[in-house]
């Protein structure tokens, strides 16, 4: 089964900013995507369980905080934010 993945302009906006700091845009890119495309699959398997339904992910250097909806088949990344300390 595919969940469908949206994410809070808030989210996107502060994956740009990482993104805009980072000395490796690409990279920043390449692991949003890689968020986005497991999320689609497997949303309970990564990160750490927080309240019902509510999950942290903790990715090289994006990291994102997150709700799953099994009964309807949703994620939605509520905040993303930098996860690699400098």
């Amino acid at each position: 089964m595919t969940f469908t993945v949206t994410w809070r302009l808030t989210a996107t906006f502060e994956v740009s900013r990482i993104e805009a700091a980072a000395d490796d845009p690409a990279a920043v890119r390449a692991a949003a995507a890689r968020i986005d495309w497991v999320l689609r699959r497997t949303p309970r398997d990564m990160g750490e369980s927080r309240d019902q339904g509510y999950r942290l992910w903790y990715e090289d250097v994006p990291g994102v905080y997150y709700r799953v909806d099994d009964n309807n088949l949703r994620v939605e990344v509520l905040y993303a934010g930098p996860s690699r300390r400098r």
